[in-house]
């Protein structure tokens, strides 16, 4: 036994000295190529092992790996990675990481390098928001781009959202969004009936004049440039995504139960008539309120009770999205095909967004690719379950003691007493439910591309955007109208554009050059046919079309077309990739202007200094990696007004234009009138804007830092302005008055680096906006925007409000006494817990001439940050982002002012019911919140400071969790990728407002808060 021992003891030993053996130490040194200096904490591993070391102050390590024959992999951001076999001692030189300064950007009919960019370009990290679940790509990007802002709410698919660039630049809503150009086809319209975020390739938004100035008259608000997915060359890969996302109701403030409305409207009355009780059908006459059964207007009972008029309209919503992609690469072409489904339940009883996508994208090379044709083209069908109108704002107007159906089982829309007539929304959203609306898309573009002789291509390229839409809705009969009501509507719109460019570069010794000419041709044409009609004798579903209408026939149509023609062109050049000079020149041409003056010539320049290449900058080596200094100047167009805005209007009508052709002075026959005149001297509405900026890439390409100062003027601007009465017939046109400039600051500071196996980044952006009307027409300056009196917008932010100013709530009926004395005239009826109007005008009176402007919610200051991270197969996202403005909140109109309206009010009124039961005992009250009252002497209901709140905000906006099976795993199972992940959406949010949501500001569709699960897979 002893010797056995002994023998495993020898045994033992044997085998630790061999695997001792079989070990091999590794030592070296890593430096980087370009000053021969140590790279500190570059990652070391042994490959196919978690076996790693880090480098030392000196660039230094040692690591024990398996054998000899083992590999390592070397590593740093900011450098190329090297796979390396071992040895006994290594030197190792990193290569400097040129991706971040080699990055091609596309920029309008070319592309260029981001180093060598002279405008303000950024670019969107398009797998940042690829998995946020959404039907609107845009909508992911609310703060993640400097200088551009979203507006969004949670309408099924996203329809909703809109972006602006920069600020708002024009008087008209609907002309201050950007230019979407996805891969060279031109467009305004929502991207959620477009492009699936899985279809993104990249994302440019070009922000200033010069970068934009390309396209010209359409450019005035910013061009974002989507370049989709395509095949690479050598790859067959078939790719699979899909989601699963809950969505739920997010109440922004608590409402009052129909038994807290009774005990509200029991104090108000009494304070508004000297301590009397109310006489109600509904609570009775008590000295306290009790709910009382009452008849409708169907003449049923209804068995008074609480309503949660919320929890009947909203419920947890379903977004489900589903991608498939398979793409073939080859040398002399590829191939890919996009097939996503999603169906986007609402928030909203009946609310839906169903779509289909599909898109194709093929390239063709030939003769050794000097011919080259492709095409992209996506073909979309989707449909849409809307919100009846107003249904946001009606949740809040339901009356908590009406109930949803009456003893019946009909629709309760009672008109009695305190119960207001609101319609029931619960009958109108499932109404609604009912509509139809189908709408077909096709959109792409071809091309041919000729290169002729080396650096010299010739490219055209046809594209179109064919939009069909069919809309149904259908009013039953009901208790309050007998008669049923049908309209049908098919209106179709299609945009052609044909563009034909010439490019070339050249490039000898130091001396880069590049150049691109072209001629673009642009039509639209729109077309609508409608049918109204009453009177259907069934109601099914499969009879509901205009043939079954019995009475009010109606027929309607119309028709307009709109065109462009544009010439351009555009030459970048520098010398060393140091001295950096880009000048673009484009004439354009619109059909919405004057005949004699529809023409304008749009110039820019750009110049940019990387001044980090010069000699004198050498000291900086070790530290900065680039810098570049840049500064343009251009101008850009604006003609979006109505296609037919420059002719004179004439409409047929029986109701407005009618004669008695016969004179037996009954008969009427339609005639026509003139609704608009022309102006022939409409032309351009224009913005300039000066932009300087500098880019900087430091510390081993980890920091990345942007910062532009913008300055922009929009002149001539494109208003229709209102006239009076005594101009009569006509007295409707388009003029170009007024000037409107924006400035701002936007920044981007963005940091990444490698501890171990750990990889992190941090990113933050902010955007700084100041905005002022500079001048309006005279002849409309104290009527236009909302001015009163003497006071003109002239001056203020766009959109600003005018109101009069307050200082707070009368407190005790001493101060109620004082105002009085000071004030013998006075705006409203002062008194204990009512509004304080002031004096702002200091002429001793408080009146209407106190008006004055009270500011605008445009933002002041927006931005962002994002946080990722990753360890092995571990990725983490966290996206906030934060708004700094000021806010109307229109919502109080209801909630917080009893006397303003019958419908339901918020819980703070409950604090003022207590707060005057406290001034009858101490003579001071106390609330935040205007006393309770039924009668609107104080005149509360006007536009004043008590609206107005802080509306500043930050949002936890989303929260990624994702992990990524091991490439051994995934290989086993013959597959190139699998990813599974987990996601939420407006976690949180910190603010003071006191409306449903800072982020959609009045009755918006509400924001829900988000749970998505996710799988991604690809062979």
């Amino acid at each position: 036994m002893k010797q056995f021992k002994t023998l495993l003891t020898l045994l033992a030993f044997c085998f630790s000295w061999a695997a001792a053996l079989a070990q091999f130490q590794v030592k070296g040194v890593v430096t980087e190529s370009t000053y021969n200096e140590p790279v500190i904490g570059a990652s070391i591993r042994e490959q196919g092992t978690t076996n790693g070391t880090i480098t030392n102050v000196d660039g230094i390590f040692t690591l024990q790996v398996a054998s000899a024959d083992a590999v390592l992999e070397i590593s740093y951001i900011g450098y190329v990675s090297k796979t390396l076999p071992v040895a006994a001692n290594m030197n190792v030189v990193l290569d400097e990481d040129q991706k971040a300064l080699e990055e091609v950007v596309v920029t309008g009919y070319m592309a260029e390098k981001k180093a060598d960019l002279t405008g303000s370009v950024s670019v969107v990290k398009v797998k940042e928001v690829a998995d946020i679940a959404t039907g609107n790509v845009m909508t992911s990007l609310q703060g993640r781009v400097p200088g551009m802002n979203i507006t969004t709410d949670g309408t099924p698919g996203g329809t909703s959202a809109a972006t602006t660039v920069r600020g708002i630049s024009s008087f008209r809503s609907d002309a201050n969004g950007p230019l979407y150009v996805i891969d060279g086809v031109m467009t305004r319209e929502n991207m959620s009936s477009i492009i699936s975020a899985n279809d993104i390739e990249s994302i440019q938004v070009l922000k200033d004049a010069a970068s934009a100035a390309i396209y010209g008259a359409q450019a005035a608000n910013g061009v974002i440039i989507i370049t989709t997915k395509r095949a690479r060359e050598g790859e067959t890969k078939l790719d699979f995504d899909m989601s699963w996302t809950w969505q739920t109701y997010n109440k922004g403030f608590t409402l009052l139960d129909a038994d807290q409305w009774g005990e509200v409207y029991w104090a108000a009355y009494k304070y508004a008539n000297n301590g009397a009780t109310p006489s109600s059908a509904v609570y009775g006459n008590g000295a306290t309120p009790k709910l009382q059964d009452y008849q409708n207007i169907n003449g049923n009972n209804v068995h008074a009770q609480s309503t949660d008029w919320e929890d009947a309209i909203y419920k947890t919503a379903l977004l489900q999205n589903y991608n498939i992609n398979l793409s073939r690469g080859g040398k002399n072409g590829s191939t890919s095909l996009t097939l996503n489904f999603m169906d986007h339940k609402g928030l909203i009883m009946e609310t839906e967004f169903k779509r289909f996508n599909s898109r194709l994208a093929s390239d063709f090379r030939m003769l050794d690719n000097k011919l080259r044709v492709g095409e992209n083209v996506a073909v979309n069908y989707w449909t849409e379950r809307q919100a009846p109108g107003g249904i946001e704002e009606g949740v809040i107007k339901q009356h908590p003691a009406k109930t949803v159906y009456d003893e019946a089982g009909e629709y309760n829309d009672a008109i009695s007493d305190v119960l207001g007539d609101a319609p029931n929304y619960v009958r109108l959203a499932k109404n609604a439910g009912r509509d139809k609306h189908e709408f077909w898309r096709i959109f792409g573009n071809a091309y041919l591309e000729i290169e002729p002789i080396r650096n010299l291509i010739l490219r055209t390229s046809f594209g179109i955007n064919y939009l069909s839409g069919q809309h149904k809705t259908f009013e039953p009969v009901w208790a309050r109208d007998a008669t049923n009501k049908l309209r049908q509507t098919d209106d179709s719109q299609q945009d052609y554009v044909w563009t034909n460019t010439i490019n070339y570069s050249l490039n000898i010794d130091k001396h880069n050059l590049s150049a691109v000419i072209g001629h673009e041709a642009k039509k639209n044409v729109y077309k609508l046919v409608g049918g109204y009609g009453t009177n259907l004798a069934v109601e099914n579903e499969d009879y509901l079309w205009l043939d079954a209408t019995t009475a009010g026939q109606i027929v309607s149509g119309n028709a307009n077309r709109y065109s462009m023609i544009s010439y351009f062109g555009k030459v970048n050049y520098d010398y060393a990739s140091r001295y950096l000079a880009s000048f673009t020149i484009r004439r354009d041409a619109s059909s919405r202007l004057s005949t004699d003056d529809n023409a304008q010539v749009f110039p820019s320049f750009s110049l940019g200094w990387r001044i980090s290449q010069e000699k004198f900058m050498e000291w900086s080596k070790g530290w900065l990696d680039d810098m570049k200094i840049r500064y343009s100047w251009g101008k850009n167009g604006n003609d979006i007004i109505p296609n037919d805005a420059f002719y004179n209007k004439y409409l047929v009508s029986l109701k407005d234009a009618s004669y008695n052709m016969t004179g037996d002075n009954s008969t009427l026959a339609p005639g026509a009138f003139r609704s608009r005149t022309n102006n022939p001297e409409l032309t351009w509405e224009t913005t300039t804007q000066n932009n300087i900026g500098i880019d900087l890439l430091m510390l081993g390409q980890r920091l990345n830092v942007t910062v532009d100062y913008f300055d922009k003027v929009t002149e001539d601007m494109l208003v229709e302005k209102p006239y009076i009465g005594v101009i009569g017939e006509g007295g409707y046109a388009w003029y170009n008055g007024g000037k409107m400039r924006n400035r701002g600051v936007e920044a981007s500071f963005s940091w990444r680096d490698q501890v171990k196996d750990f990889n992190y980044e941090a990113t933050f952006n902010l955007a700084w906006y100041k905005n002022k009307v500079e001048s309006i027409e005279p002849d409309i300056r104290y009527t236009y925007g909302g001015a009163y009196g003497d006071k003109t917008l002239e001056g203020q932010p766009f959109g600003s409000w005018m109101g009069f100013k307050t200082d707070g709530l009368f407190r005790t009926q001493e101060e109620v006494d004082e105002y009085l004395r000071k004030y013998p005239e006075h705006f409203g009826a002062p008194g204990i817990g009512r509004i304080r109007y002031v004096d702002a005008n200091g002429d001793g009176k408080i009146n209407t001439s106190d008006r004055t402007w009270l500011g605008s919610d445009q933002p002041k200051l927006i931005g962002g940050l994002t946080l990722n991270g990753s360890w092995k197969g571990f990725d983490l996202s966290m996206f906030f982002n934060f708004m700094v403005r000021d806010a109307f909140n229109n919502s109080k109109y209801y909630t917080d002012l009893f006397q303003c309206w019958t419908g339901n009010h918020s819980d703070r009124l409950l604090e003022a019911k207590q707060a005057y039961e406290e001034f009858q005992q101490t003579g001071y009250y106390g609330a935040g919140v205007p006393a309770l009252t039924t009668l609107n002497s104080n005149n509360e209901h006007e536009v004043s400071e008590f609206y107005i709140e802080n509306g500043s905000f930050i949002k936890f906006k989303t929260l990624t969790l994702g992990y990524t099976f091991p490439k051994k795993w995934i290989e086993k199972a013959m597959m190139s990728k699998a990813r599974v992940y987990v996601q939420a959406q407006n976690l949180f949010t910190i603010t003071n407002y006191g409306g449903a949501d800072p982020e959609t500001l009045g009755y918006a569709y509400p924001m829900p808060r988000t749970f998505s699960l996710g799988l991604s897979f690809g062979f």
